[in-house]
């Protein structure tokens, strides 16, 4: 076991590296720079605006009760895999990429993700965790959490499994990937910065993510499901 996680540790490190990648040069993208609806300021301000509101209604862990629990659920579903996911859709993937702008220059795995938990108002260094390994990057994030080894599983039992957890936002670390499993009671979803032929952000059933299904290693922790967690988030606490 010992064993099989520094292996995880070592690879993780590499995340989202691949043989003969060559750097992409920061560009716009016209057709998705104007998305109908709010301006993605205007999204990022409003999470902001609504942190503040549940922090109000549970200004104390003792309080924090569950019915909260399920409504910031809820919340954190619907503004990664719809409000800011639409923005991102399709931003391009590069090894090298740490835009903060959806569809402006280029995105690599792990800056997408902690561009997303920042853009949710989570105080980070969003730059030091996007280069660590995903082990670290779960550990500082969830601390009192046991990270989830899913990679004995098979994958229509990794998939069932990610169902019995239940609804909620979870990060995933793969061989040399990591994204966003969301369960939103109905489906289990993909949401990453896709490396596979440069696809870039891309929101995909888990069971037809060829990047999900084609890694060994499956190590999973649950943002939403972790009271700790969110109450930190809620006090605007720096991680």
């Amino acid at each position: 076991m010992k064993h099989s996680f520094s292996l995880f540790l070592i690879l993780c490190i590499y995340s989202c590296q691949l043989p003969g990648n060559k750097k992409v040069t920061s560009q716009s993208n016209p057709a998705q720079e104007e998305l109908p609806g709010k301006s993605y300021k205007e999204i990022k301000d409003s999470i902001a605006h609504k942190r503040k509101i549940f922090f109000n209604e549970n200004s104390s862990l003792q309080t924090f009760s569950r019915k909260s629990i399920n409504e910031i659920t809820d919340f954190w579903i619907n503004c990664i895999s719809k409000d800011l996911y639409s923005k991102w859709q399709n931003t391009p993937w590069d090894f090298n990429g740490t835009t903060t702008r959806p569809q402006y220059g280029t995105i690599a795995c792990g800056y997408f993700v902690t561009t997303i938990l920042q853009d949710m108002d989570l105080k980070i260094n969003r730059v030091k965790l996007s280069i660590c390994a995903s082990s670290i990057m779960m550990r500082a994030l969830t601390p009192h959490q046991k990270i989830k080894n899913l990679s004995y599983l098979s994958y229509g039992g990794f998939n069932d499994t990610l169902k019995y957890y239940g609804k909620g936002v979870y990060i995933i670390g793969l061989d040399f990937h990591t994204g966003f499993i969301i369960n939103d009671g109905t489906e289990n979803w993909f949401i990453h910065s896709n490396y596979i032929q440069r696809k870039g952000v891309t929101k995909e059933r888990v069971l037809l993510s060829v990047a999900l299904k084609s890694s060994k290693t499956r190590w999973l922790i649950s943002l939403t499901n972790d009271k700790n967690f969110l109450f930190n988030w809620l006090k605007g606490q720096h991680f």
